[in-house]
């Protein structure tokens, strides 16, 4: 039986991404003179920043570039806003007995004061962030490190997140998935990592947690459901 359900943060719980992008593109600009291309914004999507930096730049240009993006971010913060529909249902999925948490590829400091200045933050038991596992989404381990304190198995829970990577890594963990398509996620997109469930608006998901809480069958013979 489903009854804890673990949240992706940006594109799935608040509108960041859009930020996040433009922070990207103000560090390219500051320091190497240009911006991302198609293919670098493609592969930053769902991975921390600084790790996917890694991958392309020695370490004295990654920390430019992570200053200058972090601080035009920051003097940002406060337009970040919620989904609309989903502080509702995060409300009714709490009142339901839903035990939730966050599993995040951002910072903590910055995930924790984001859902606390939306009143946010004592809905969630746990939060994972980017500095709690040394491997990040697709890979199972932020999510098995969620389950681990809550006491949890991963059957008990589902994933929720609008990105490919989150539902990798939902299957990794072996858990079940929704992938949320209010924000930046796409049925294009996700459709090929093969999601339990598919939610097209918020309260979606209180009738697939209800589905899912009362399902017996194993997360392999659990198929996509377009609503």
């Amino acid at each position: 039986m489903v009854t804890i359900v673990l949240w992706d943060l940006d594109g799935t719980i608040q509108d960041s991404e859009t930020l996040g992008l433009a922070g990207t593109r103000h560090g390219f600009e500051q320091v190497l003179g240009r911006i991302p291309t198609e293919e670098e914004y493609a592969q930053l999507m769902g991975r921390p920043v600084p790790v996917v930096y890694r991958e392309w730049f020695e370490e004295e240009l990654v920390q430019q570039i992570l200053a200058a993006g972090n601080e035009y971010y920051l003097e940002r913060e406060d337009e970040i806003i919620c989904y609309s529909g989903v502080p509702e249902m995060l409300a009714v999925l709490k009142q339901r007995g839903y035990r939730m948490g966050i599993v995040t590829s951002k910072p903590l400091v910055y995930a924790l004061g984001e859902l606390k200045a939306k009143g946010l933050d004592g809905l969630f038991e746990v939060m994972v962030a980017q500095e709690d596992t040394d491997r990040h989404k697709p890979h199972p381990d932020p999510l098995l490190e969620a389950v681990r304190r809550l006491n949890a198995a991963p059957e008990e829970c589902v994933y929720i997140g609008d990105q490919p990577s989150d539902i990798r890594a939902a299957h990794a963990a072996q858990m079940r998935s929704i992938a949320a398509l209010w924000g930046e996620g796409t049925l294009e997109r996700v459709a090929p990592t093969d999601p339990t469930r598919v939610a097209y608006e918020p309260m979606d998901i209180v009738k697939l947690m209800d589905e899912l809480s009362n399902c017996l069958e194993t997360s392999d013979t659990l198929v996509v459901k377009k609503l």
